[in-house]
């Protein structure tokens, strides 16, 4: 089987292309569900800026998100070179905002989907694990560095830029999850009156910041037109802003959709007295050269990390065979012997383990790998 990556980002395909190929967490599910019943191997990302598929199988990654969405111009990794992209992307270098905290969260929660829906083995999983792991380290180091670190700040930093300063300022947030709670939370901070829709109460139990006033979703148009900001940040699989139903108000407003599928209608954007953004219009930043090298430091010790588990898995089923003839040999040895015991079988088995698990330090992984495959070949007579 290949380890292989495929989709699109933010860096290569525009918005309305991210958008058909954008799944909500239950349509997710369902596309796990089916690649588990294929026999693939799976972990589907998809977030504002991505949708990627990285499978172990031999299905073509490219082949089953055009089934599942049509066709597009996906990028396409194999081999090492997917193994360096999923600790990229899990680093933040693939973001639009660099070295960002939401895409470790998605991760996470990607792979927590997979498992749930039976689509995850053990090399997907240990990959994305140490990938993770790589990316909390890089984050820490981080902490020495002031930077952005969200969608989130970067909006409300141009809306504050738009607006000259957001003191007063009525803002209404569209959507209270993670990305909605951070821009209430920052708005407040900022001296804006901020009201926030919700259609239900969220399953982990967060409240909305203080100071944050709650309105009914089907308010929204009113606290629009009433509002200089508004910010987008649902789930819909459709726009909750249309250019029919709204009217700015006289001193005019800025948006920010942060959504993917867009909260709101393009044809907003082009009204009188409005100023839009969306995911693709509030850029992308470059990162110092020496916190790039940091960066590739911490990635590569965690890469190793990987390849090591790697190819010890792969010889896993040598390695039993080895086991099993060796304990073998070992009990018909010591039966009826006077150093027949527990103990003793308990310490043969040890050694046993520690004489197989020792090969690998001892010379390159392409030599144990031959010496495992000889040793296997000799227990199989």
């Amino acid at each position: 089987m290949r380890l292989m990556a495929a989709g699109l980002d933010q860096r290569e395909t525009a918005l309305d292309t991210r958008e058909r190929f954008a799944f909500t967490a239950s349509a997710a599910g369902d596309f796990m569900r089916a690649m588990k019943e294929r026999g693939v191997e799976a972990i589907l990302l998809s977030t504002c800026n991505r949708t990627e598929l990285f499978v172990f199988a031999d299905e073509d990654p490219r082949e089953l998100l055009r089934e599942a969405r049509g066709g597009a111009d996906f990028f396409f990794f194999e081999g090492a070179e997917a193994v360096r992209h999923v600790f990229e992307v899990a680093a933040g270098l693939r973001s639009q905002i660099p070295v960002e905290d939401q895409i470790l969260g998605q991760m996470k929660k990607a792979l927590a989907a997979s498992r749930e829906a039976g689509s995850c083995g053990p090399t997907l999983s240990r990959l994305f694990q140490g990938a993770i792991t790589a990316g909390k380290d890089i984050r820490t180091e981080f902490k020495k560095h002031p930077h952005e670190t969200s969608v989130a700040q970067r909006a409300v930093r141009r809306i504050r830029e738009s607006l000259g300063g957001l003191a007063g300022a009525r803002a209404l947030v569209i959507g209270s999850g993670e990305i909605g709670m951070l821009c209430a939370s920052m708005l407040v901070a900022e001296g804006a009156e901020v009201r926030m829709t919700r259609r239900r109460c969220r399953k982990d139990g967060a409240k909305p910041p203080r100071g944050v006033e709650i309105i009914s979703y089907d308010d929204r148009y009113e606290a629009a037109g009433e509002s200089s900001v508004i910010i987008g940040a649902t789930a819909s699989p459709h726009y909750v802003l249309l250019a029919k139903d709204f009217a700015p108000r006289a001193e005019g407003v800025v948006i920010a959709d942060l959504a993917v599928p867009r909260d709101v209608e393009p044809a907003i954007g082009a009204m009188e007295r409005v100023t839009l953004y969306d995911m693709d219009s509030l850029g992308c930043d470059a990162l110092p050269a020496e916190l790039r090298e940091t960066i590739e430091r911490i990635m590569e010790e965690h890469i190793a990390r990987f390849y090591e588990w790697h190819h010890i898995h792969e010889c896993m089923p040598m390695i039993e065979e080895i086991r099993s003839f060796a304990e073998r040999e070992m009990a018909a040895e010591l039966s009826g012997s006077a150093c027949d015991s527990d103990a003793v079988r308990e310490a043969s088995r040890n050694m046993i383990n520690k004489l197989l698990f020792s090969l690998k330090e001892k010379v390159d992984m392409d030599m144990a790998k031959n010496c495992y495959s000889a040793l296997a070949k000799a227990a199989r007579g």
